[in-house]
């Protein structure tokens, strides 16, 4: 429809000046001259009167109405909502859809900005959406995927590097080490894990001794209890559940304070200021894990093997001193070696995501929830492998 403004007061009674009178109600007043038409609105068009003027405006009353062209014109309209303005639209489709052709004029401003918004609002539903061919949709995202893990393994390696960096300087300068940090750090990491480790670790010998004698005893073999387990503990169980524990208490901490601190910008603020993020947020939490993840798959070791005689010589009844002579027999300073060889690279994996992700945190407070759970998830898996790496490792070189 086209609307034309030319902010004419709606002064116009009847329509009789336009031609004869064809319909006449208490909203409207239709007069024709020859094929033109006019639709001169009066009373109130309002939500109020929507169902009795749509009973009125029947689609077979406006097919009756033999002319090429209908002008809507103001004529004694006195109130106007946006109900009213799209019937008003509705109206002209319905006779546009007819073969006539419609025209709107002589409204108020107010009036006007009403039937704009209605013809605006059905162009918006009426715009076509444009699909772009399947394969050069998959072609783009195939793109923007490749770019943003390229991106990603770029970003990652520079920060490696950068950490790997400032942790051989610090050493090299010890006089540049915030050893107040580093130490708060020890006791955060390591000091307040203990307790926890050493239970976690107990509980697990427990059960791998309960599950394995119930199998073990129906072959009479109930003393190789004290290999499977003693074995589990040292090489495998032990270093990889303290590490995925550190991982999910450490880890997460590290991603949530430094993008906290991210966000806040005090991050920005130590660079303004001269000091270097990296000396003074990364490395001593680095030093902490290299610290204290060896030193919690030792006590971690020690609990397990305290598990693995409290069910040998408590559920088995095998005295004690067998149990140790068997235990002595597996070379356990060999076994105990190979699992604290892989704390230090657990630490590693550790702190480089943990830190890596609170860093590149972006601004926003989801972003640090988000970041804080994929440090927890990517340390995690990270972890596995490398044990699964080591296993292998081990396996092949005959340890």
């Amino acid at each position: 429809m086209e609307v034309t403004d030319n902010q004419a007061a709606c002064t116009v009674p009847l329509a009789e000046s336009d031609g004869d009178v064809w319909a006449e109600t208490a909203f409207y007043v239709i007069a024709v001259d020859g094929n033109e038409a006019t639709f001169s609105l009066r009373s109130d068009w309002v939500l109020l009167n929507i169902a009795e003027l749509e009973s009125l405006l029947k689609e077979k009353f406006l097919a009756a109405l033999d002319v090429e062209t209908v002008h809507f014109r103001c004529g004694a309209l006195q109130q106007f909502d946006l109900s009213g303005a799209w019937l008003l639209y509705r109206i002209g489709e319905r006779l546009r859809a007819l073969g006539r052709t419609i025209d709107i004029a002589e409204f108020r401003d107010e009036h006007i900005n009403f039937i704009e918004d209605v013809l605006d609002i059905e162009y918006v539903h009426k715009i076509p959406v444009q699909r772009e061919p399947l394969l050069l949709r998959l072609t783009e995202k195939t793109f923007l995927l490749l770019r943003e893990i390229s991106i990603g393994l770029a970003r990652r390696v520079d920060w490696w590097l950068r950490v790997f960096r400032a942790i051989f300087t610090n050493l090299a300068h010890p006089t540049r080490m915030r050893w107040i940090a580093t130490v708060r750090h020890i006791g955060d990491v390591g000091i307040s894990a203990i307790g926890i480790v050493a239970l976690m670790s107990f509980l697990i010998a427990l059960v791998l001794g309960f599950q394995g004698q119930s199998q073990l005893v129906q072959f009479g073999a109930q003393i190789f209890t004290v290999d499977l387990v003693s074995l589990s503990v040292l090489r495998e169980m032990g270093g990889l559940l303290t590490a995925i524990l550190v991982a999910g208490r450490s880890g997460s901490a590290f991603a949530a304070e430094i993008g906290v601190m991210r966000l806040n910008e005090e991050v920005d603020a130590m660079q303004t200021m001269g000091v270097d993020p990296t000396d003074a947020l990364i490395v001593p939490r680095m030093i902490a894990l290299l610290v204290c993840l060896p030193l919690l798959t030792f006590i971690a070791a020690l609990a397990g093997l305290l598990g693995m005689f409290s069910i040998v010589n408590l559920m088995l009844d095998i005295p004690l001193a067998l149990a140790v002579d068997r235990f002595l027999g597996l070379e356990p300073m060999r076994h105990f070696m190979v699992g604290m060889m892989k704390a230090p690279f657990f630490a590693l994996v550790i702190g480089m995501i943990g830190t890596y992700r609170g860093y590149y945190v972006e601004r926003s407070a989801g972003a640090v929830g988000r970041n804080t759970t994929a440090a927890v998830v990517e340390s995690v898996f990270t972890v596995i492998i490398v044990d699964a790496v080591f296993s292998i490792l081990f396996t092949e070189l005959g340890w």
